[in-house]
């Protein structure tokens, strides 16, 4: 559907009409729910909007990025979920002194503000250049790039959409759409457990299970009422901020291989340490609270800092 109707139709398609009126759907539950059943059938159906979101927002912002900013705006989709997680957490936190229902409707009927906003906003993108160029729709293509890059730019624009035009053009000679192709030889396999690994290993590192049940987790190390939620909205502040500096100031200047492999290297020194702490330091019982084992308090705030930066 995407390379048949182009992102912009794919987007319009997959994320206005069925995305973003999943979303809506399933936020609308969530906050009209009048049982448990319903709250957690509205929270899978949200989940799988936001998983056509997720897959199709990147892509697009890599095709519409100019080169020189394409990392910046690549890496502020995750900045934006950052954000998400700041504006979740505390208004998670506020909603705590309201004294009803609306304490825990209010959050998750705050969804559909967003949710709205795309669905209204997706109407005015443009098409993506290189899909354009794809089906042979050159002259639109140059259009939507000289419209990208703006007034007073039209040699850089010019610049960029030669270099678009060759390399679209060289893949459409070998291009295939089989899923087979993914694996067919040694050096394709390589980057598809590469591609998927980074993906699938970033998630193993629990970063989700801390931004879902961080107060939990809190309230096990003696960290109890609304000081969990307070510690929580801080913890979820670190990440967005470490973010932002790291899109502005280094990955266009240093690339993208370098902050992998330090971020690799620095989950194994940090879980190494946490492993140590919780051998010496044994987690109390389900449903006991431990409010003198300081070691670990220590390293659970310092864990979740160097697990959001």
């Amino acid at each position: 559907m995407h390379h048949r109707l182009g992102r912009r139709h794919g987007i319009f398609i997959i994320i206005s009409k069925i995305g973003c009126a999943i979303a809506l759907w399933g936020c609308a539950m969530q906050a009209g729910a009048s049982n448990v059943a319903t709250l957690l059938i509205g929270r899978i159906v949200a989940g799988f909007a936001i998983g056509v979101l997720s897959m199709t927002v990147p892509l697009y912002n890599t095709e519409i990025a100019p080169p020189r900013v394409r990392g910046f705006l690549v890496g502020l989709t995750q900045q934006m979920l950052g954000i998400g997680f700041i504006v979740a957490n505390w208004v998670g936190y506020g909603s705590q002194f309201i004294k009803s229902d609306v304490s825990w409707r209010l959050p998750l009927g705050l969804q559909l503000v967003p949710a709205g906003l795309l669905l209204v906003g997706i109407q005015f993108l443009p098409y993506s250049p290189r899909w354009l160029l794809e089906v042979g729709r050159d002259d639109e293509a140059r259009e939507v790039v000289y419209k990208l890059h703006g007034a007073g730019r039209k040699v850089a624009a010019e610049k960029e959409y030669h270099e678009m035009y060759e390399t679209i053009k060289a893949e459409t000679l070998t291009r295939s759409r089989r899923l087979s192709d993914l694996w067919a030889t040694r050096a394709m396999l390589r980057r598809t457990f590469v591609a998927v690994g980074v993906q699938v290993f970033c998630q193993f590192s629990g970063i989700n299970v801390l931004n879902y049940f961080g107060p939990q987790l809190y309230e096990s190390l003696g960290v109890t009422g609304g000081k969990a939620l307070l510690v929580q909205g801080i913890y979820g502040a670190v990440g967005p901020i470490a973010n932002f500096f790291f899109i502005t100031l280094i990955l266009d200047r240093v690339g993208r291989k370098k902050p992998l492999l330090f971020g690799a290297a620095s989950f194994v020194v940090t879980y190494s340490i946490l492993a140590a702490v919780v051998a010496t330091n044994p987690p109390t019982a389900p449903g006991e609270i431990d409010t003198t084992n300081h070691a670990a308090q220590r390293f659970r705030h310092y864990f979740v800092s160097r697990l959001q930066g």
